[in-house]
């Protein structure tokens, strides 16, 4: 098992019954109010794109008479069978476990296309609109879908329509939104569904993501295209086990046991960053039975490394956690940006470039943030379970523009190689407040990315509107 198999496992839940096509539960979900949807679809759904190995991503938003139309395609090597598709359309459970790994990652809801889906047909259910099919399209397969809520036995059922298409090599996922009610001119420049808001996300990922070419079109209003396919890799996907708390390591372990019963320790033990030869995974395994026989519990049991996960007694995942620990190596502040990755200053020098800026100034700042509970440590390495400490990156690229640019001063916050339109870094730095103290007015043709990049995000909700300290 590697971790690239990771988000493909799907973890049993308890029932959720019509939660995802009600409008108040999808609020509580998604901390997003549905004008926001429009962008909220468009981040989820080019977070999914980038996630893959996909290098070319296609963007086409349109209006159908009452309804928007939104249709996203990606050339990632990661194709939907009809058996996948039924998996994104089990309400019932989680779709994935990735919110439990604390890596380098995107996306944040594990149910994202769910409550896209369900976006789609509790708005127009509340507009008295016929809910629009949804479609997706990969390898030679068109899905057709249409969602059937039963308000009696209080499950989402679904219809599934399949038939034969030629393959253009893209996955697509085509979902419809009613079209929202905007009056005043400054709901029109400032509201999630209009163009210009719409482009400013694609446009800020495009700058993140300088190896994916991203070609979108608007409303037949803005079009056009960000990045190239040259050199382009996926976001590193490392993880640590001195990332968790004991008890997240715990939890962890049951969602595998749980999905994945008859994986071997050797192979979960592998998937954490430092443990891929034989000989760490034999020393870890040697120090787990030292451990338990000393304790007398379940003596006459020895785990080997082709031992399966589902025979490891729960009282002896602790000792795992424990013995990982003691063999993990931290991250020096040298090797943040190798193991997390980064944009680097050669990509930005490319978007002054492409975009005939007129200079670029930028910086890095790696660091280690600890958490724990303990007042004060001694010399040596604490052992408290709460206790964790993992690595983090910011970048800031401060683009000088045209002089007779009116556009004034933009600012672009993103996250993981992927854009926010909100104020995220407001808890933690106030960047409008600094970017004042060096004399950047908001009247300056002056554009800022700020990128931080960290395998532990902490949002303060669910609608990644800001970050927690």
């Amino acid at each position: 098992m590697t971790v690239a198999t990771l988000g493909d496992i799907i973890r049993p839940g308890t029932t959720r019954g019509l939660d995802f096509v009600i409008l108040d539960e999808l609020r509580k979900r998604t901390g997003i109010s549905p004008d926001s949807v429009l962008k909220f679809a468009l981040g989820e759904m080019l977070c999914n794109a980038l996630d893959k190995d996909a290098t070319e991503i296609d963007i086409d938003i349109q209006v159908e008479g009452d309804f928007y139309c939104m249709a996203v395609g990606d050339n990632g090597g990661k194709k939907l069978s009809l058996r996948e598709i039924r998996l994104i359309l089990d309400f019932e459970n989680k779709a994935s476990s990735k919110r439990g790994f604390l890596r380098v990652s995107r996306g944040y809801l594990g149910n994202a296309l769910k409550c896209i889906f369900g976006y789609s047909y509790a708005l127009a259910e509340s507009k008295g609109l016929s809910p629009r099919d949804i479609i997706v399209k990969s390898a030679n397969h068109e899905y057709m879908i249409t969602l059937n809520p039963d308000r009696v036995k209080g499950v989402i059922g679904s219809k599934i329509v399949t038939t034969k298409r030629e393959d253009d090599g893209l996955t697509t996922f085509i979902v419809k939104f009613p079209k929202d009610d905007i009056t005043s001119e400054q709901c029109q420049r400032t509201h999630p569904s209009r163009p210009s808001v719409l482009k400013d996300l694609i446009f800020a990922t495009g700058m993140v993501s300088p190896t994916r070419k991203i070609s979108y079109k608007i409303f037949g209003v803005e079009k056009g295209t960000t990045g190239s396919t040259e050199g382009g890799k996926a976001i590193r996907q490392e993880t640590s086990v001195l990332w968790y708390t004991q008890k997240q390591f715990e939890s962890l372990f049951e969602d595998f046991v749980r999905a994945k019963p008859e994986t071997q320790l050797k192979e979960f033990v592998a998937l954490f960053r430092g443990f891929t030869s034989r000989k760490v995974i034999g020393e870890i395994l040697q120090k787990l039975n030292s451990e338990n026989h000393d304790s007398g519990e379940n003596s006459a049991v020895q785990f080997f490394p082709a031992t399966h996960i589902k025979d490891l007694p729960k009282e002896n995942v602790s000792k795992l956690f424990a013995a990982m620990r003691s063999k993990a190596k931290p991250i020096s502040k040298r090797s943040i940006s190798s193991v997390l990755g980064v944009v680097g200053e050669e990509s930005f020098e490319e978007v002054r470039k492409q975009n005939e800026w007129e200079r670029l100034r930028y910086v890095v700042m790696p660091g280690i943030k600890v958490e724990c509970t303990e007042y004060h440590h001694g010399d040596g390495p604490c052992r408290n379970e709460k206790h964790v400490e993992f690595p983090y990156l910011i970048e800031l690229a401060v683009f000088d523009r045209k002089r007779d640019d009116q556009e004034g001063l933009k600012v672009y916050q993103c996250v993981n190689f992927m854009a926010s339109m909100e104020d995220i870094f407001s808890r933690i730095y106030n960047i409008n407040y600094h970017l004042g103290r060096v004399n950047i007015s908001k009247d300056m043709p002056v554009t800022v990315v700020a990128h931080l990049v960290c395998p532990v995000l902490k949002w303060l909700n669910y609608g990644k509107s800001g970050l927690n300290e």
